[in-house]
């Protein structure tokens, strides 16, 4: 048996056809190798938009627990339960104190 011999011409625009298409692999090749930058959020970005009726409500309570919290300071400052002195550095008492008013 013979063997023959085969030759494939390549014209110009055939060339640069395949080079436009190395170069295209080649890119993106390495953007796989390194990473893809163009990547969505993950998904736990997404929980913090949905539950954002959730984290309001957390935020009411708080703010009935704290009001809560001040309706019972305001009731011991009203009754005279509680009382408030100012002392100085050196532990006297500049106002508010058992002599009721402001001592130098």
């Amino acid at each position: 048996m013979k063997r023959q011999e085969i030759r494939v011409k390549v014209d110009g625009y055939t060339r640069v056809c395949l080079g436009a298409i190395a170069v295209l692999l080649t890119v993106l090749v390495v953007g796989l190798w390194a990473g893809d930058w163009r990547s969505p959020q993950p998904a736990s970005a997404a929980d913090s938009i949905m539950n954002a009726g959730d984290q309001r409500m957390a935020m009411v309570r708080s703010m009935e627990a704290q009001n809560a919290k001040l309706e019972q300071l305001i009731a011991l400052l009203k009754d005279g339960k509680a009382k408030i002195m100012v002392v100085d550095e050196d532990g006297k008492v500049v106002s508010g104190g058992p002599q009721g008013g402001q001592q130098k």
